[in-house]
């Protein structure tokens, strides 16, 4: 679990690497932590709005149980009102005082109607309480569920900060490991911490890409260079799962801010038939997305210290394809 690892990488024997190329190890090993660590805090969120969209649909159907209970409730009362004032006699009177014996029977066959119906909206309003109860018992268990989802969240959210705070450090470090070297040789030294991959080269958008899909790709294009910060869905930074919402909300197409919940929208499909606009997802569990746009190439809000970058689509541990649709 990410939140186990997270003490390793905080750990004495963690706590000064002296090389640089312990410090990019040490780095890539806190970016893939932080990207779990974010995963579960956006499925975290999702389940929230799914618990509160629950609440409101059930406080709704409460809210109409309990208006069907104090219509019958009323209605009865009514009838034990009418039959008080007139006495029980009322009614077996009138079918004495009836002079046709089609009258007299027409008359049985109402008060035995409306004695039916009394009974039975006493029944009604039986059910209609005990449904009530139900409903307010499921209401109180869902809210219950919140509250836990809720304290779960914001110790995640702790741990990410926490992962962000060590990633930072690491990059200082690095970067300041970088001048002493650039130093010692007598070079102007680079401000950018080392990279995994060498960013290529940006270029435009494939032409052959038209309608809605063209309308995704531009909008990638367009975030390039932007900060990456978790939980961000723009417009001024991004995480990776919240640039992928923003560039396919551009064709119409509703995805969730969480990687892993990105997965089940749309069609899976192969390396082979990756289309630009496409979907690649990576580590198990899914806890990165990035953007496919042709050529070899995706689009991607990487980590924490870096920014919205053009890259190879083929690096890392992938782990599957998909291609959303609206």
């Amino acid at each position: 679990m990410a939140g186990s690892t997270l003490l390793t990488a905080a750990g004495p024997a963690a706590a000064a690497p002296t090389s640089a190329s312990d410090l990019q190890r040490r780095l890539e090993g806190l970016n893939r932590q932080a990207d779990q660590q974010v995963e579960d805090y956006l499925q975290a969120k999702l389940a929230v709005e799914r618990t509160r969209k629950s609440i409101r649909i059930l406080q709704g159907q409460l809210d109409d149980v309990r208006g069907q209970l104090a219509d019958a409730r009323a209605s009865i009362a009514a009838r034990a009102a009418v039959a008080y004032v007139q006495g029980p006699a009322t009614d077996v009177a009138s079918l004495l005082s009836a002079g046709d014996p089609t009258d007299a029977l027409e008359r049985a066959q109402l008060l035995d109607l409306l004695a039916t119906h009394d009974a039975d909206q006493v029944l009604a309003a039986g059910a209609i309480e005990r449904s009530a109860q139900a409903r307010a018992a499921e209401l109180a268990g869902i809210e219950r569920k919140q509250a836990t989802i809720l304290g779960q969240m914001a110790d995640r959210k702790a741990r990410i900060e926490q992962l962000v705070a060590q990633t930072e450090q690491t990059l200082a470090q690095l970067r300041a490991s970088e001048r002493r070297r650039a130093a010692a040789a007598n070079r102007p030294a680079t401000t950018a911490p080392a990279a995994s991959s060498p960013s290529p080269t940006p270029t435009p958008p494939p032409k052959a890409v038209s309608g809605n899909v063209a309308a995704v790709i531009r909008y990638a294009y367009a975030q390039l260079g932007k900060p990456y910060q978790w939980g961000a869905t723009g417009p001024g930074s991004f995480d990776c799962s919240g640039l992928t919402l923003m560039a396919w909300a551009q064709a119409g197409v509703s995805l969730p801010h969480s990687s892993g919940a990105q997965s089940g929208i749309g069609r899976r499909v192969t390396q082979s038939e990756l289309q630009p606009g496409d979907l690649i997802f990576r580590y198990s569990p899914i806890s990165h997305v990035s953007l496919y746009v042709g050529n070899g190439q995706q689009i991607s809000a990487t980590h924490t210290g870096s920014t919205v970058k053009l890259q190879s689509a083929f690096q890392g541990e992938i782990v599957g394809f998909s291609r959303p649709t609206g």
